[in-house]
């Protein structure tokens, strides 16, 4: 070991202070023993000063802070780590042979047990993630080459790795790209391939491509894409299912050489909720893995479209850009109704019922006072109560007293009987909840929509409301605080509130600015999904992290819990059973979920036998249940270790490449392993001590001080 470098610095800043600190306590050495009673020898009164600076001096030193920098480097001979593929594919037997046995015999051979002689040498396998080499039985379920080199370079340092060898079929199917973290990989990769680069003879399924969302009563197009390789122009039949039931079946040709064919279905699901389609192909004789000839997909089927109603005095820019974007949706239907007449509704006279009203998923009221009687507010409240929607969008004229008192039963917000519409220009921000609610969620992020918000057109004026008791507020006025965007879930309906006007300036005078009327249409949008969604927004939220998963894969279920103001809940105890849809309970899995950031809640665990599951939660806080949820999810039967079982030869050699290094096939190892030849390197490393902790430093004060003290009593001195 030599110490190249040595350097005292000083971690107090204020080192002016300390300098003039260290000079008057000098200046006042000199001065308290240049006079003394009794007086003393010059040569007493030079040693007496001294030994007073030394102690004043180490004093300063140690409120310096000071620090002792030593570099160190040495010569050492750098290490050489084994990769070793651990995976299902590495125990295929093809032409070539036995994948397993010809990894064991490199890890046997000769020539690796001569350059374990020559360098220092460390052994791990790999799978999903990287370990200690121990007994390889070759069943991990996935390839992640690219992690494991990311693992590696992660220890680089510590280990001293000068070279890697990865021994493997090349087939990376899981994490990172390999590629592009061997080309920031400190270390040299060689890389060693291993088994028959020719695809064997096999069908799969590659992808299986739908829309996530359906509707019940449409048909919806789901495509699979199916690839084969050396089985000739044969004949398969495509099946689709939609859970045990053959939906439909489609006759293919098979692709000759790995080429891929789109096979289309159109399937038309008949009940709303979570659908699962599967695309299989029969098994083919001498095909070497069935487990690929099977896909998944989900689909969230919804209902049939949804009719809205909106009903208003009279013809205005208001009606026309909020239709607009309405009809753009092809899932939605709607109907005007005008007092003053013009419109498309089936009725001349406002319903008074709650039957025809029933008819619609939702109704918007605008310019809506001449409209709203008595009758028609009390009508509203009852189909707002058994299951409809509203949205209310105020304008400068008020509705009777009698009316405001109906809508203050269904809307989110309390509406004054004596309120009148206040004239003020403002442009509204967004409350605490307006940043994290779907409805205002237009933007990537909140900071991003309130921005865009702060650049919309002024109201010119507002309803001095207050929101109602479990309503959210998500847009305010800035200096009122009132309500001007409010949402709520009355009884098993919704209703929304817009208690300043104009709106729809929103959606014309941005394009003079150079803008869109995104923040219009995303919106309105928003709010009428809000609206139609019937279901009660939970404050406890299971997802997993898809909703098929292939075998072999790593599961994540992740929950969200919030309080009755939409915020995120930290500290809740979260649990969770997942169980077959057979409901068999010897299979029951029990777990507690971590909370990873606020109110946001996960769990991992290694991929399930294929099926599908039913993900049952339980949230609570100080003991107090907050909320149930459950979710479901499928664990196809495609392996992705098996989607493609050839060596990847290309991807190894580029590994190899860009990392500085050179790729061999299995049968010619040894001359790779020969070949290696790794320079000895130097080794530099950094240490600090710190003097302020210093025992010798303590002690030169002390004895500086004791001594003074002694002399001075030799000689008399006060």
């Amino acid at each position: 070991m030599e110490s190249n470098f040595l350097h005292i610095y000083f971690r107090n800043p204020h080192h002016l202070t300390l300098l003039i600190a260290l000079i008057l306590g000098a200046v006042g050495a000199v001065w308290v023993y240049s006079r003394t009673n009794p007086p003393i020898s010059r040569t007493k009164a030079v040693i007496l000063g001294i030994l007073r600076f030394i102690a004043i001096a180490g004093i300063i030193f140690m409120l310096a802070d000071p620090i002792v920098l030593s570099v160190y480097s040495r010569e050492i001979v750098p290490s050489v780590v084994v990769l070793v593929d651990n995976s299902q594919s590495m125990a295929l037997k093809d032409k070539l042979g036995d994948r397993a046995q010809i990894t064991k015999d490199l890890l046997n051979s000769g020539a690796l047990k001569e350059l374990s002689k020559k360098y220092p040498m460390h052994r791990f396998s790999f799978s999903d993630s990287l370990r200690p080499l121990g007994e390889l039985k070759f069943d991990g379920r996935v390839t992640a080459i690219g992690e494991a080199i990311s693992e590696l370079i992660d220890t680089a340092q510590f280990l001293d790795i000068g070279a890697a060898l990865l021994i493997s079929d090349g087939q990376s199917n899981y994490g990172v790209d390999p590629i592009s973290v061997a080309a920031l990989s400190p270390f040299v990769i060689y890389t060693i391939g291993v088994g028959d680069t020719t695809p064997a003879p096999d069908i799969a399924i590659s992808q299986v491509v739908s829309n996530p969302v359906a509707y019940a009563g449409e048909k919806t197009p789901i495509v699979a894409y199916i690839t084969a390789w050396q089985l000739g122009a044969k004949k398969v039949n495509v099946q689709i299912f939609d859970g045990a039931k053959k939906v439909a079946e489609k006759t293919v040709e098979l692709p000759a050489r790995g080429e891929s064919v789109p096979v289309k279905f159109e399937v038309t699901p008949k009940q709303a909720g979570q659908k699962y389609y599967t695309v299989r192909v029969p098994p083919v004789k001498s095909e070497f893995s069935v487990s690929n000839n099977s896909r998944t997909v989900a689909v969230k089927v919804l209902p049939a479209k949804k009719k809205i109603l909106i009903a208003c005095d009279h013809p205005s820019f208001e009606v026309s850009f909020f239709r607009r974007v309405l009809m753009a949706d092809p899932h939605i239907q709607t109907e005007l109704f005008i007092k003053r007449g013009g419109g498309d509704a089936k009725f001349k006279t406002f319903p008074t019922d709650t039957a025809r009203l029933n008819k619609y998923d939702a109704v918007v009221l605008i310019h809506s006072a001449p409209i709203l009687t008595e009758q028609v507010a009390r009508a509203l409240a009852e189909y707002v109560t058994g299951g409809g929607s509203v949205l209310w969008i105020a304008d400068d004229s008020m509705p009777t007293a009698g009316a405001i008192e109906h809508l203050n039963r269904f809307l989110p917000v309390h509406i004054p009987k004596t309120a009148d519409f206040v004239r003020s220009k403002f442009v509204p921000v967004l409350s605490a909840d307006g940043y994290t609610h779907p409805v205002t969620r237009i933007g990537s992020s909140g900071e991003n929509i309130a921005d865009e918000i702060a650049q919309m057109p002024p109201f010119v004026g507002y309803i001095p409301a207050e929101p109602s008791e479990g309503a959210s507020v998500l847009l305010i006025h800035p200096e009122t605080g009132r309500a001007v965007l409010s949402v709520a879930q009355v009884g098993q309906g919704r209703s929304a509130a817009i208690c300043a006007a104009p709106l729809w300036k929103w959606g014309f005078l941005p394009f003079g600015f150079g803008k869109d009327d995104r923040v219009y249409r995303g919106l309105v949008s928003n709010l009428m999904q809000y609206l139609l969604a019937k279901e009660k927004i939970s404050r406890f939220v299971l997802k997993p992290g898809r909703r098929v998963y292939r075998s072999g894969e790593t599961i994540v279920i992740s929950a969200s819990v919030r309080d009755v103001s939409n915020n995120p809940v930290s500290g809740a105890e979260v649990k969770i059973s997942i169980l077959p849809e057979n409901g068999d309970t010897s299979q029951k899995i029990s777990l507690n979920m971590t909370e990873v950031e606020q109110g946001v809640y996960e769990v991992r665990l290694p991929s399930l036998a294929k099926g599908k599951y039913i993900v049952s939660g339980v949230a609570k806080l100080r003991d107090k249940i907050i909320g149930r949820g459950k979710t479901n999810f499928v664990v196809e039967e495609f392996q992705v270790e098996f989607a493609q079982t050839n060596q990847d030869r290309p991807e190894l050699e580029e590994i190899a490449r860009v990392s500085g290094g050179r790729y061999a096939p299995a049968d010619s190892a040894e001359y790779l392993l020969s070949a290696i030849n790794l320079a000895p390197r130097t080794k530099s490393w950094t240490e600090e001590n710190e003097l302020r902790n210093s025992a010798w430093l303590l002690v030169i004060i002390v004895f500086a001080l004791s001594l003074e003290w002694f002399l001075r009593k030799r000689s008399n001195l006060l």
